[in-house]
């Protein structure tokens, strides 16, 4: 094999794994560090993993969880005789 071969495929391989790069538009990692060299299989078994781990979560933690994001998530009160800008009718 020739070194502009060599270097060619290193350029397109994942730099953790050397795989080929399935998609040729997509990075080689989205957020989290995900390589995009999954097979749709692989793609498929962590997504069932972590659907699995959010069902076991919401099962231990469910009323904490709903009010922990009710909290975060919620806007803080209204001063009173004060509009917010959500309310404007125009």
């Amino acid at each position: 094999m020739t070194n502009r071969k060599r270097a060619k495929q290193r350029r397109n391989a994942c730099p953790i794994c050397g795989a080929p790069r399935r998609e040729p538009g997509l990075p080689l990692t989205v957020p989290f560090g995900i390589p995009t060299t999954w097979s749709p299989g692989e793609a498929l078994a962590i997504f069932e993993l972590i659907d699995e781990m959010r069902d076991l979560i919401a099962n231990i933690y469910g009323p904490t969880l709903t009010e922990a994001a009710r909290e975060q998530y919620q806007s803080p009160p209204a001063k009173p005789g004060v509009i917010s800008e959500d309310e404007l009718p125009f």
